[in-house]
């Protein structure tokens, strides 16, 4: 009967001793709060009490990463790329507001054509097969449009735009808030 206390009363020595070394290293995690932290601890607990909250804090400093990448280039790339990862993104409103008043500020006064522009691409074959979902998907809203891919200008960053028009400002907008509903990434431009 006195072996079974030592055994129970170990257990507990040593199950209390890995609390508290997840608390301390949970404390150590929150305190540093960086991706590298949290990574650490989950690298040691990963089933433990506060992994999904470092999860959670994982992506949001990725998010603030990316977001703050967005606001130190000010293009509409910068922004379309924080789109892309984070569509439904604490910033997502702030990304497209900045990223329509950029690319309308680019155009030039008078009468304007104007496109949807549904995604920047570093490959070519990225922007085609995204062209192919989108128009699969969306062909009740992109049908009668003329989709296209905009190759990278000359001396420009290697991108390829996805866009769909010739349409006019109303309807690139309206087109804009249609897709936009269904977490599908769009930005009215000019032709």
């Amino acid at each position: 009967m006195r072996l079974q206390w030592i055994v129970l009363w170990i257990s507990c020595a040593c199950a209390l001793a890995a609390c508290s070394r997840q608390e301390t290293g949970w404390r150590e995690a929150h305190g540093t709060d960086s991706v590298l932290a949290y990574e650490t601890y989950l690298e040691h607990f990963p089933a433990g009490a506060h992994a999904d909250e470092a999860r959670a804090r994982i992506q949001e400093l990725h998010e603030e990463r990316e977001w703050a990448r967005a606001n130190k280039l000010q293009t509409p790339e910068a922004w379309q790329r924080y789109l892309g990862a984070y569509p439904e993104g604490r910033y997502a409103a702030a990304a497209r507001e900045q990223l329509s008043d950029i690319v309308l500020a680019r155009a030039p006064p008078g009468d304007r054509l104007y496109s949807v522009q549904l995604g920047a691409y570093s490959s070519e074959a990225a922007a085609r097969a995204d062209l192919a979902r989108l128009s699969r998907d969306h062909a009740d809203l992109l049908g009668g449009l003329g989709l296209h891919i905009e190759p990278p200008a000359t001396g420009a960053q290697p991108l390829w735009r996805l866009r769909a028009g010739p349409l006019t400002e109303t309807a690139a907008r309206r087109i804009c808030v249609d897709l936009e509903s269904r977490a599908v990434d769009c930005v009215p431009a000019t032709e």
